[in-house]
């Protein structure tokens, strides 16, 4: 089995410090003090436009609430942050995007 991730550290410093300005995408969009990146939709793979920077505290949440525990089913991203937040993902998935055709 290969347990190689589909991102590298170079990803981890693009998601981080480029895309995401090293803060939050959850409101009020503080740096958070013990960051962590969580792939935003469980639904799909772990990719650079599925992954978002959140607070350690957030990020539990989103894992608990949106991947689903004790039995029960998970919720979508958008139902847990809001669509506040939402825009603010598929924004910077499209700023990957411009970012992946410029590089080409």
């Amino acid at each position: 089995m290969d347990s190689k991730l589909p991102i590298d550290e170079d990803d981890v410093g693009l998601l981080f410090e480029d895309l995401h300005l090293g803060r939050s995408v959850i409101p009020p969009h503080n740096v958070p003090s013990r960051p962590v990146l969580v792939r935003w939709d469980p639904d799909h793979p772990l990719t650079l436009d599925n992954c978002v920077v959140m607070d350690h505290a957030d990020g539990e949440r989103h894992v608990k609430e949106c991947y689903g525990q004790g039995g029960r089913e998970g919720r979508r991203p958008r139902d847990v942050w809001g669509e506040e937040v939402e825009k603010i993902v598929l924004g910077r998935a499209k700023d990957i995007a411009r970012n992946r055709e410029w590089i080409m």
